[in-house]
């Protein structure tokens, strides 16, 4: 297992766009995704990663082979105007799961920026879920947890 998490440059962003439909088609298994006119599921701050200072994008590799990505967002906490970390999507493509290739690469993502990070999951997303409580209890055991409408709200510190 060769697995690398890759910043991904703005004349590089097609790597991340070619499998925004897989993933997308997944989360609407369990959510209403945003359609375009035609009716095409759609991520509409994609393009917002290479133009604002406080996103980061990432290719997840194996083998030099893209098998992912993340997306990460750096926030203000408005209750005492600190700095903190939203993953706030992450892929691995089907044909890359159960291989731990996710756990490493989620790992390495939230170790790239240290501090207060939060990761969120769809309440009926049952095999996220289970992901997630996972690999985030591995990396921080002082995990908390949220309800926050239809999500569960992981906040830990790397």
């Amino acid at each position: 297992m060769s697995i690398e998490v890759v910043p991904v440059q703005a004349n590089e962003a097609q790597r991340v766009a070619i499998m925004m439909p897989n993933y997308l088609k997944e989360m609407a298994e369990y959510t209403d995704a945003p359609r375009d006119s035609e009716g095409r599921l759609i991520y509409p701050y994609l393009a917002h990663y290479w133009r604002e200072p406080d996103r980061f994008p990432f290719v997840v590799t194996n083998a030099g082979v893209d098998c992912g990505f993340a997306l990460v967002r750096r926030l203000i906490d408005p209750d005492t105007a600190g700095n903190y970390h939203c993953l706030a999507e992450f892929y691995i493509a089907a044909d890359f799961r159960r291989q731990k290739f996710g756990s490493k690469a989620a790992t390495t993502v939230l170790h790239t920026f240290k501090g207060s990070w939060e990761v969120s999951v769809l309440k009926s997303n049952l095999p996220a879920r289970n992901f997630w409580l996972r690999t985030l209890t591995e990396i921080s055991p002082e995990l908390r947890c949220q309800e926050v409408g239809e999500s569960f709200r992981y906040e830990l510190v790397t």
